[in-house]
């Protein structure tokens, strides 16, 4: 009887699937048997399960922001009104593709078991982050790391990555697949260490583990991909951004882990000099104007954005920040993200926020001319505007300006302050020794710091008058074996000045805004990182290996 049956249901699919066909072609539409049809897990979220019910629709394939969508059917008003809204808010491009009714009760089928896994799953790891206090307790530095991870089934690998990498303050987990296994690295203080080599056998696992909680296309490994998901450990919730790329051994991952507590930071905490924070805080204090932060990408010019918009959030004032992406969420402002790949871009953002009546606005970055432009529109009329730009210096602030096409005549009068920073890591303390430096080494100190002599303070200038004394640190368990613990920025601030707008308006050459800097009395990030040098506070070494290699 029951291959009777089994033959019956073959005949009446096998005609209702002819029927919907002929439908399809009379109704000029492509056509799809979905019984059996390997489904993706990224379609799932695309339409929610209600509306999936309700209009007897189901999404089946997607190709970037084109997706094929079975229906039922396609002449009902409901459905194609409700696709046109769907597809103009969410930025897809729908296709319509008519399928039967037992194709979409297979496709119902399939996405319960998708959602009865992904709980299931959501429930593991549950489960497995229960005894994070048990691997806080284990994990207090990268050797606790490597062998808790060599311990370890997979699924418990990326538990003990995060943990280990939240209690050595690392900013980026990176994965890196080799030949006969994987090698684990955090960035710590802007550096690369290794942490473990583990079998290939776990990297599948692990690398499927992330995808699925990022949201990206488990059936893709040959093109890059983004996403992000967020977890909580030891109280602190947690929002990780996660970058795959091809390599020659497999999938490369890079998880950014971003919004601790410990990362928002305010203005005095930052490690600025006590005049630096007077500079920035009379430049913010003003209602109009640009502030313009430099560097290169990881020299945490976000992080003091942040700080300032802490800053001067208050009651009375509208701040709108457009980001990309947003690090971190400050209560009170509104933050929007933007696609590029949406046709949302910061200068199309920086429109749309001063329709939106604000006071201050932080654009993440200056890439191009016209947002450039626009920001500059926006700070000589009434706006306070905040943002960044990839330059090597304050002083080269203004030709790059120049070069990406801002018009000379804006720039003057436009600018309140323009600044730059590096990060510099900080001398451990648990390790912290006094040494005495080669004589080359400290004249040179000397020479670059005698021209601030009258702004030095007294204790400094008898540091430099006597026999050279600095420190360091010889490596411990608790810097991982570095020397050093914990970062903090070194900043160099301009104003732009009479000589300033001249050279602009000029447009003369990134030498002759630096002479010009150094006439003002701009005190230069290599100065700053000498002066906590003679504070004991970080090293020469680790000064030069910052400001001397832009």
């Amino acid at each position: 009887m029951a291959d009777i049956s089994q033959k019956v249901f073959s005949v009446r699919h096998g005609q209702e699937e002819r029927h919907t066909q002929e439908l399809a072609e009379r109704l000029q539409l492509p056509y799809a048997d979905l019984t059996a049809y390997p489904f993706a897990e990224d379609v799932f979220n695309i339409v929610p399960f209600e509306q999936i019910i309700e209009k007897k629709i189901i999404p089946f394939l997607r190709v970037s922001n084109t997706v094929k969508i079975g229906v039922v059917d396609p002449r009902d008003p409901a459905v194609i009104n409700y696709l046109q809204t769907l597809s103009k808010s969410e930025n897809i491009k729908f296709t319509l593709v008519l399928i039967s009714k037992t194709s979409f009760y297979y496709g119902i089928n399939i996405y319960n078991q998708a959602k009865a896994k992904e709980k299931e799953d959501q429930k593991q790891q549950g489960e497995s982050l229960k005894d994070e206090g048990t691997l806080s307790d284990r994990i207090k530095n990268l050797s606790d790391v490597a062998k808790t991870a060599a311990a370890v089934n997979t699924t418990k690998i990326f538990d003990v990555l995060m943990v280990g990498a939240i209690r050595t303050l690392a900013s980026d987990i990176h994965l890196e697949p080799r030949e006969s296994d994987f090698m684990v690295r955090y960035r710590i203080d802007g550096i690369l260490q290794n942490v473990v080599s583990l079998p290939n056998g776990n990297y599948h696992g692990l690398i499927s583990r992330l995808k699925f909680l990022a949201k990206l296309k488990l059936d893709k490994s040959d093109e890059p991909q983004d996403g992000r998901f967020s977890i909580t450990i030891e109280g602190q919730r947690i929002d990780l951004r996660v970058a795959t790329m091809p390599s020659a051994y497999g999938e490369a991952v890079v998880i950014r882990i971003l919004g601790h507590d410990r990362s928002m930071q305010k203005l005095d905490n930052l490690g600025f000099r006590p005049e630096a924070v007077s500079i920035i805080r009379q430049a913010i204090s003003r209602p109009h104007g640009m502030i313009l932060n430099s560097g290169p990408t990881g020299s945490g010019k976000t992080t003091t954005m942040y700080a300032i918009l802490l800053e001067i959030r208050k009651p009375g004032i509208k701040i709108i920040t457009l980001e990309d992406p947003i690090e971190y969420r400050i209560e009170e402002v509104e933050q929007s993200q933007i696609d590029p790949e949406g046709n949302y871009t910061f200068a199309e953002g920086l429109r749309g926020a001063l329709r939106a009546d604000p006071d201050v606005i932080m654009v993440g970055e200056i890439r191009d001319s016209e947002t450039a432009q626009i920001g500059i529109q926006a700070a000589l009329t009434g706006h306070l505007l905040l943002s960044t730009i990839h330059a090597n210096s304050a002083p080269a602030v203004f030709p790059r300006l120049l070069d990406i096409g801002v018009k000379p005549f804006l720039l003057s009068g436009s600018l309140n302050l323009v600044m730059a920073q590096r990060l510099i890591r900080l001398i451990c303390d648990q390790c912290r020794e006094e040494y005495q430096p080669p004589e080359p080494i400290w004249l040179e100190l000397k020479h670059s710091l005698l021209p601030l002599k009258d702004r030095l303070s007294a204790g400094l200038m008898k540091q430099l008058e006597q026999p050279a004394k600095l420190f360091r640190g010889h490596g411990c368990l608790k810097c991982n074996q570095t020397g050093f613990a914990g970062r903090q920025a070194i900043v160099e601030t301009l104003v732009p000045n009479n000589e300033i707008d001249s050279l602009v308006a000029r447009q003369a050459s990134q030498s002759e805004f630096a002479q010009a800097a150094t006439r003002q009395g701009m005190i230069t990030m290599e100065q700053d990182g000498l002066i906590k040098v003679l504070e004991g506070r970080t090293t020469v070494d680790e000064v030069w290996r910052v400001t001397r290699d832009y």
